[in-house]
């Protein structure tokens, strides 16, 4: 059986997620749930105007090898948690809801 979605409003789940991070157990921390609905995107223009910079990789070339960078280092912050982008994130109330699933 073919697994369905169903769109979810964007303003209850931030508004659970604020309230599950004052009660310590949102999965995410605020910048990314605060921010998962707006288009963005990084922009190297202005140091490629100012600087000269030239980007060694392409944004696939990048992506591939921090993908291979994970798969190779992963097993060093395993069981770490923070919000740094090289540990994953403490779980919080989807701890709770693996206990049912």
């Amino acid at each position: 059986m073919e697994k369905r979605y169903i769109g979810f409003p964007a303003i209850v789940a931030v508004t659970v997620l604020r309230v599950l991070e004052f009660l310590h157990l949102s999965p995410i921390y605020r910048w990314v749930y605060e921010t998962a609905t707006k288009d963005s995107f990084v922009s190297i223009e202005r140091a490629q105007k100012k600087l000269g910079y030239t980007p060694k990789y392409s944004n696939k070339e990048a992506l591939l090898r921090n993908y291979e960078w994970y798969l190779n280092n992963y097993k060093s912050f395993e069981g770490k948690t923070g919000v740094s982008h090289r540990v994953p994130w403490k779980q919080g109330i989807l701890n709770i809801i693996k206990l049912f699933y």
